[in-house]
């Protein structure tokens, strides 16, 4: 799958578009939050979004302990409100707890980044209980510092964790106003009465759906009364791989206008013609699934406001170095693009929102289907630089960016998903930020062989790498 958060610049100088107002709506928690809580439910494996900072000196503890402090007070400190009023939506509201600042005594070498973010990325996180989020650290043996954000992607997508870490540039950011609406129980007593009409009439559509529609009668069966076991952990075989390839941002984008397209279709392209290289692949066109960002207004408190949209990019459009036809594509997808939460994770089968948010876990989890090809996802965060903490910004960053990763994932689980590569590009200080995760075996067994095909991509379309980190995942 290939999921581009699209569109988002970060702007400074219209600070009041992100400023945050008090909001007087609860934020309830939507499919797409609860498919990703599943995940830290032992239904899947959890996905957390990372922000990696490498420093060229050293900040001390109080740099640290502000950064956390604001964080703590901004939007990420969330956690679940479950009602006692049956069929009442859960909603996020204000966590007054959050995981200790971690300072590793190190130091390691600044090679090594990725890989100790890797193992920082394997921490277990709970963000039903508020523990969504961790602040990490390590010196380096340069005498610099790298500092990462891990998120539970449950708390936070590509621009709700932006709008958390703008409060670490303003503080006047860093506040839970939208999520301390104050919701009584007789107004959960009503919400609960008015969803269980709405969970009945909906349960009523899908008796007559699965009526008519054996496939889909037979697959309601299984998930209701079968219980297949989640796969066995493989602790010494192969592990994600992760490669960080930077660019001269003014490079990619003069080789983008050359070719017909704009910094994210030269994003895009890469990314397929990466993919193609997959024998999984074979010999059919690669499949992106961007993933588009939906706003309802700039400030909105959700935590995830995405959805997927699935572009083909023919062979030949690569071949050619065509950018224009995959750029015209990709904008007429991004046009037709659907809601939150109406994807195969969010919403299995298309089955009603509100019947399947009052189903068990599990019983959702067995509706899934297993997508029968292999694809590929891209995050496009656009520019960063206006996001760096100025806890950071003064201590010579020579990088900044961010990424996803898969916790715990391995050959028996990757089998029971589709993506072989996912990918995020950001911008910052002048450089391209292509950050790349092997998450099948057959993509690449080595971050070293990741590394080396994506140089080869690169390079066929005119770019050069500056730098290039690999990292392993320790078992």
């Amino acid at each position: 799958m290939a999921t581009i958060t699209r569109g988002f610049r970060a702007d400074r100088d219209k600070t009041d578009r992100y400023r945050a107002r008090p909001s007087t709506s609860p934020v309830y928690v939507n499919l797409t939050d609860k498919a990703f809580l599943r995940l830290h439910h032992g239904y899947g494996l959890p996905v957390v979004t990372q922000t990696l900072t490498i420093l060229g000196r050293r900040p001390g503890r109080d740099e640290l302990n502000s950064m956390h402090a604001l964080l703590q007070a901004g939007p990420l400190a969330r956690r679940v409100h479950r009602s006692t009023a049956p069929f009442a939506r859960a909603r996020w509201v204000p966590a007054d707890t959050a995981l200790p600042l971690a300072v590793d005594p190190g130091p390691i070498a600044e090679t090594d980044a990725l890989t100790w973010a890797n193992d920082q990325a394997q921490y277990p996180l709970a963000p039903d209980a508020g523990f969504g989020w961790r602040l990490s650290a390590v010196p380096t043996t340069s005498g610099g510092m790298i500092v990462c954000l891990t998120k539970s992607h449950a708390v936070a997508d590509g621009h709700a964790g932006l709008m958390a870490e703008a409060g670490l540039v303003d503080p006047e950011l860093a506040t839970q106003d939208g999520l301390a609406a104050e919701v009584g129980l007789w107004r959960e007593l009503a919400d609960g009465a008015h969803r269980g009409i709405t969970v009945a009439r909906q349960a009523v559509t899908e008796l007559r759906r699965a009526s008519h529609d054996p496939g889909h009668r037979a697959a309601l069966r299984a998930a209701l009364f079968s219980r297949v076991p989640e796969p066995e952990p493989d602790p010494r075989g192969w592990r994600e791989q992760s490669v960080v390839l930077t660019f001269d941002a003014a490079q990619w984008k003069s080789a983008a206008e050359r070719d017909g397209g704009t910094t994210n279709t030269l994003y895009c392209a890469l990314t397929a013609d990466l993919l193609r290289r997959c024998p999984l692949i074979d010999n059919i066109p690669p499949v992106l699934t961007p993933a588009v960002r939906i706003l309802r207004e700039t400030d909105q408190p959700d935590s995830n406001s995405f959805t997927r949209v699935p572009i083909v990019v023919q062979r030949e459009w690569l071949d050619n170095h065509d950018l224009t036809t995959l750029r015209a594509v990709s904008k007429a997808a991004f046009a037709a693009v659907a809601t939150v939460g109406s994807g195969v994770l969010s919403q299995p089968r298309r089955m009603p929102p509100d019947l399947l948010d009052v189903l068990p876990d599990g019983v959702v989890h067995r509706l899934l289907e297993t997508v029968p090809i292999t694809v590929g996802m891209c995050s496009n965060m656009g520019v960063l630089d206006d996001f760096v903490a100025p806890q950071l910004a003064e201590f010579a960053p020579s990088l900044h960016m961010k990424r996803a990763v898969v916790q715990g994932i391995d050959v028996p689980r990757t089998e029971r998903q589709p993506v072989a590569l996912a990918t995020w590009l950001s911008e910052s200080g002048g450089t391209m930020h292509w950050a790349l995760e092997s998450l099948k075996p057959e993509m690449a067994h080595t971050a070293a062989e990741l590394a080396d095909l994506a140089k080869k991509v690169a390079r066929s379309w005119g770019l050069h790498p500056t730098r290039i980190y690999t990292g392993d995942t320790n078992p």
